[in-house]
């Protein structure tokens, strides 16, 4: 095939696609067609669209060309006429002047009257010439007030030689004009040539004076710019009135003035809110843009205070009130006499334009535009601050340094100072009135400002009420405490209530997580739950001690320490309370849902979690110190804790809301009682909750918050309707939420630290006390049941029935059953040969015990037997008061005695509920029913549990509190009945009771291993006591059984064995570098001697490297 047959190739290769496509891809292509082709229409109409509008803006660009040129050319066409009108003119007075011959007789007072003609008009025409080249030198040097006077000049002589040009009479003020004046039609001429020339200087001026008015003056010509500025406004002004008769007295120059002042505020409130606009950053910035963003942010705010400093208040107060500026940079010292004299002739040539100002007007004026502008200025600045704060915390730091130095610092007011005509201080106290300034907003003041609060107006009302008049004449206006004093102050709180916000969730997240990958509680390993909970309390320690440093390095500096240090220490006194009042009340809540019965889990790391945030939350005390409580700096900054309520009245108000006495309230309770506690001050009690459990205004409604409660779905914990909104507080949660207004107590348990400490030991109790019910509710089931079964049997059998079936029955009690059974026998007789004889423990008390010390082993970890503290001080310096019997408490102290609390409280329980009556006594018609062994065996149970927990127990119970009472109660009377129905059973009551305290010793003697777990040593129980028999009254006839209990002790249940430490990879590989190089040198070593011939090497072969690697 040619070349040229390829292009007829081509043309149908797409048809033969076409027939190989199926109608699914043919739709597809031609959706795809179409799409296309409706893209391709919609950009062809944006792009005529496009071309349109440039086409109608060239349009009007020709259009006001057009009228340019058509004024241009009427310019133009005059010219020759006017040109014209001057030759005639001049042929006209040449001529005059040769034909005309003066009469004989004129006097020569008519002659002198025409040369002075003639001067006058070589003079107007000298004027009319020079004054137009002096505007256009003006205008080139930007010198506003030189052209305005110069205009005036000119507008001035044609005013005078002619009624023919309004705006000429309207700026030089002219009057009345003579009618007799004559203008030679040269003079005519020039000066419709020269008005037509300047007649838009004037706007043009204008504009240049407004635009100067419009710049920072710090930067653009100082003040003399900005008087010249305001000269020429006013020289240009048509309405101002300025050659008005003295008789009308003040009022046109009162007008003037206003309206110069008037003027002059505006410019700079245009040029402020044009740097405030231009002030506004993008909400996310990257990491990358940050300094860059940061660095353009300081730049602006460094305008902004320049122009407050100069253009606000320093230049004004010198233009208006002493009507005298530095002309020049130079000092005062460093100027000449002739310098000296051309700077007062400079400002005199502007100052005696304007008209007299005056001062109070100006201070109002001035005080009025720093209160409306001041509060938009640090909102604004706030803004961006946060912005910069959320990337980049360090040059925030910078940022505050470098605007304290540009408004507080000593080369600051050393510059502001320098100016040679007044100081700053002078310049502030004629201008800025500070009870208007201070209307609407707040400043440092400079004696009082240690009553300021962080980021709180109301503190700043609180003190001006309380020291009203006298803090009128002592303060000091100042720009850095007006503008960032408090709001680097109020931004630090909102940065600190951010991160304690992110603390937070980042806590209550990680025990949510922990919580929901925990295995069941029968596979909980004690390790894993101590090494989870220390994790997260360490993590919360850091991260506190983190924020708290990072605060510092960002509000303390030198300057200003003391105020600094001391607004930061309360922001994080305040803060760490309330931080600390929601994970409390976080941790509480999520005990409040119960997913199983014996699902202990929560319990268990919950538990954990208070325990150890009791002891390594070292950053409390410095946190929680007393003397950084808003109450104590209140006192010390001079003033008194007005405002702020004591915890008996918050008390007050709790327990009226709390109808049930159950120590919660809801949160429409707390909100009522916090209104009703914190009425009379300045705080909101419920938007105090709102805030500081982080609820929204929708969440407080009635109905909402009580409604939802949490449940746990996927392994995580959610309300049903708000997944943060908690449903009830206590007491010491609310003290903690509102440690903004409370005043708190400087050490004990009404502390803030002492009630976190207590509220954290009330958490442990409950989680700990649920904990070992679910631990031990199978035991005790089981323990249970076999009561139940023993009681019930011991109350139908009779007494040798009875010991036939718990294996205490012997070789004469065989004998003596066969005569029971046969008829022939006297039952009086058979009876008064029974043995009584003690068996030993019930094996459901025993094995109930033994489970109790089983759940202990397994639920302990090494960990668990350390000190909580190492010391008594630094157990002091975290609110908790050990004695010197308390220094040990642990966690294994702890779980050893809420196991041993719900043991002795299950234990009692389940007697009371089998045994005793509505008395707490035992039923006497049941233990008629009892055969007299049965009621030996329950005494011996009884007196056992008796001695284990209120005798040998040499540990404790958990807390001490009504249930171990009870208990107490109700075993001391239940032993005190069997007591007194065994001795009324049988003869010997002496011998029983040694027989039993006997059969105790052998209990303590085998299962010792066990039950010192829980129970601890006791040396008493140490003797032997395997002998075979105790001689009692009852005829003589053992009391214990020959074969006694098995003395090994079972197998722990959990080895704790130690982990190998994993070694550093670096040090592995050097280890392995050193053996591998010494083998070579050996090897090289054994090589050298089988060289040399040695016997060793040379005779024996394999024997030889066998001793080689022998001795090596």
């Amino acid at each position: 095939m040619s070349y040229a047959d390829a292009p007829f190739q081509e043309a149908y290769e797409p048809q033969g696609q076409n027939n190989s496509m199926t109608i699914d891809e043919m739709r597809i292509l031609h959706r795809t067609a179409l799409a296309e082709a409706e893209s391709k229409r919609t950009e062809l109409r944006l792009v005529l669209a496009s071309r349109y509008r440039e086409l109608v803006g060239s349009s009007d660009e020709v259009i006001s060309m057009k009228e340019r040129a058509e004024e241009l050319n009427a310019l133009v066409v005059a010219l020759p006429e006017l040109v014209e009108r001057v030759v005639q003119s001049a042929d006209a007075s040449d001529a005059g002047g040769s034909t005309e011959t003066l009469p004989t007789d004129e006097s020569p007072s008519k002659v002198g009257g025409k040369d002075e003609l003639e001067s006058s008009l070589v003079a107007v025409r000298s004027e009319l010439s020079r004054l137009p080249r002096e505007i256009h030198r003006c205008l080139d040097d930007k010198n506003v007030h030189g052209a305005a006077a110069a205009l005036i000049s000119l507008f001035e002589v044609i005013s005078s030689r002619s009624k023919s040009y309004p705006l000429a009479n309207l700026l030089s003020g002219s009057k009345q004009i003579p009618d007799n004046i004559a203008n030679s039609p040269l003079l005519e001429t020039q000066m419709r040539m020269v008005y037509l020339h300047v007649q838009t200087l004037p706007t043009r001026v204008e504009k240049l004076a407004r635009r100067v008015l419009l710049q920072s003056a710090a930067k653009h010509g100082g003040a003399r710019g900005t008087a010249a500025a305001l000269s020429a406004l006013d020289l240009l002004d048509v309405g101002s009135q300025k050659n008005a008769a003295p008789s009308s007295g003040p009022s046109p120059y009162a007008s003037r003035s206003t309206k110069l002042i008037d003027l002059y505020y505006e410019s700079k409130a245009q040029l402020l809110n044009k740097l405030l606009n231009r002030l506004t950053l993008p909400t996310s910035v990257s990491a990358a843009d940050a300094t860059s963003v940061a660095n353009a942010a300081e730049f602006i705010l460094s305008k902004i205070v320049l122009i407050l400093q100069y253009d606000v208040i320093l230049h004004p107060y010198q233009i208006f009130v002493q009507r005298n500026f530095p002309v020049t940079n130079a000092s005062e010292d460093d100027a000449t006499e002739e310098m000296k004299a051309i700077n007062n002739k400079i400002v005199n040539d502007i100052m005696s334009s304007m008209p007299r100002f005056d001062s109070d007007l100006l201070k109002s004026k001035a005080s009025r535009f720093l209160a409306a502008h001041l509060p938009l200025i640090r909102t604004k600045v706030k803004s961006v601050l946060m912005i910069i704060a959320g990337t980049t915390a360090s040059k925030l730091g910078q940022i505050r340094q470098s605007l304290y130095d540009k408004t507080d610092g000593i080369e600051c007011m050393n510059a502001l100072d320098s100016s040679g005509v007044c100081s700053w201080d002078e310049a502030v106290s004629g201008m800025v009135d500070i009870r208007v300034v201070s209307h609407g907003t707040s400043f440092a003041p400079a004696v009082d400002s240690g009553k300021l609060s962080i980021g709180d107006n109301q503190g700043v009302a609180a003190s001006n009420g309380h020291n009203g008049q006298q803090l009128g004449s002592s303060r000091r206006f100042s720009l850095w405490g007006a503008l960032f004093s408090n709001t680097f102050s109020s931004l630090v709180h909102s940065l600190l209530t951010t991160s304690f916000h992110s603390v937070h969730a980042r806590v209550v997240s990680t025990l949510r997580t922990s919580l929901a990958r925990a295995p069941p509680f029968e596979y909980m390993l004690p390790h894993e739950a101590h090494r989870n909970a220390l994790r997260i309390a360490t993590d919360l320690d850091a991260s506190l001690r983190k924020v708290s440093d990072d605060a510092h390095e960002l509000l303390v500096h030198a300057e200003e320490r003391e105020e600094s240090e001391r607004r930061l220490r309360q922001s994080l006194y305040v803060q760490t309370c309330e931080i600390m009042g929601r994970l409390l009340n976080e941790l509480r809540r999520m005990l409040l849902v119960k997913q199983k019965e014996e699902d202990a889990i929560k319990e268990l790391i919950v538990g954990r979690l208070c325990h150890l945030l009791k002891f390594r939350l070292a950053s409390l005390p410095n946190l929680l110190d007393p003397k950084s409580s808003p109450a104590v700096l209140a006192g010390l900054g001079g003033g008194k804790s007005t405002g702020m309520i004591s915890l008996m009245e918050l008390s007050s108000s709790f327990d009226l809301a709390d109808d049930d006495d159950d120590g919660l309230i809801s949160i429409e309770e707390a909100m009522e009682a916090m209104e009703s506690a914190f009425s009379g001050t300045h705080f909101d009690g419920a938007e105090m909750v709102r805030d500081t459990l982080l609820l929204s205004t929708s969440q407080s409604g009635a109905g909402d918050a009580a409604s939802g409660v949490t449940n746990r779905a996927n392994g995580s914990f959610a309300p049903n309707k708000h997944s943060s909104a908690p449903q009830n507080v206590t007491l010491a949660e609310l003290a903690l939420l509102s440690a903004k207004g409370l005043r708190h107590d400087a050490s004990g348990p009404q502390s803030a630290l002492g009630t976190v400490q207590s509220s954290l030991d009330e958490i442990v109790t409950r989680c700990f006390k649920g904990w070992a019910q679910a631990a031990l509710s199978p035991p005790l089931k089981s323990f249970r049941t076999k009561l139940r079964e023993t009681i019930e049997v011991s109350s139908t059998v009779s007494d040798i029935e009875w010991r036939r079936m718990n294996g205490l029955i012997e070789k004469d009690d065989d004998d003596l059953l066969k005569e029971i059974h046969d008829p022939a026998t006297i039952n009086d007789d058979l009876t008064q040969r029974q043995k009584i004889v003690v068996g030993h423990l019930s094996p459901h008390f025993l094995s109930y015990l033994l489970a109790v010390a089983a759940v202990l082993n397994r639920s302990i970890c090494p960990a668990d037997s350390l000190p909580p503290v190492p010391s008594l001080d630094y157990a002091k310096a975290l609110g908790i008061c050990f004695s010197e019997k308390e220094e040990t408490v642990n966690m294994m102290v702890t779980i050893r005695g809420s196991l041993l609390g719900e043991a002795v409280s299950s234990i009692s329980q389940s007697l009371k509920e089998e045994v005793c009556d509505i008395h707490g006594g035992a039923d006497k018609e049941l233990l008629k029913q009892c055969s007299p062994s049965a009621l030996i065996q329950l005494l011996m149970d009884v007196k056992f549990v008796n001695r284990c927990f209120f005798e040998r127990n040499q540990n404790g119970f958990l807390s001490t509190s009504d249930f171990v009472d009870d208990s107490r109660g109700v075993m001391t009377r239940l032993s005190q009945r069997l007591s007194d129905a065994v001795n009324a059973a049988v003869e010997d009551g002496l011998s029983i009771d040694r027989a039993i305290s006997e059969r105790h010793s052998q209990v303590f003697v085998s299962c010792g291993l066990f039950l010192s777990s829980i129970f601890g040593e006791d040396d008493r129980d140490k003797h032997s006591s395997l002998s075979d028999s105790v001689s009692n009254g009852v005829g003589g006839t053992s009391l214990l059984l020959s074969s006694s209990m098995v003395t090994n002790p079972l197998a722990s249940s959990r080895r704790f064995t130690l982990l190998p430490i994993q070694a550093e990879k670096s040090l592995t590989e050097l280890q392995l570098r050193g053996r591998y190089g010494k083998k070579v040198r050996e090897e090289k070593e054994s090589k050298n001697d089988v060289s040399s011939g040695n016997a060793l090497g040379t005779g024996f072969g394999f024997l030889s490297s066998m001793l080689s690697t022998k001795t090596r």
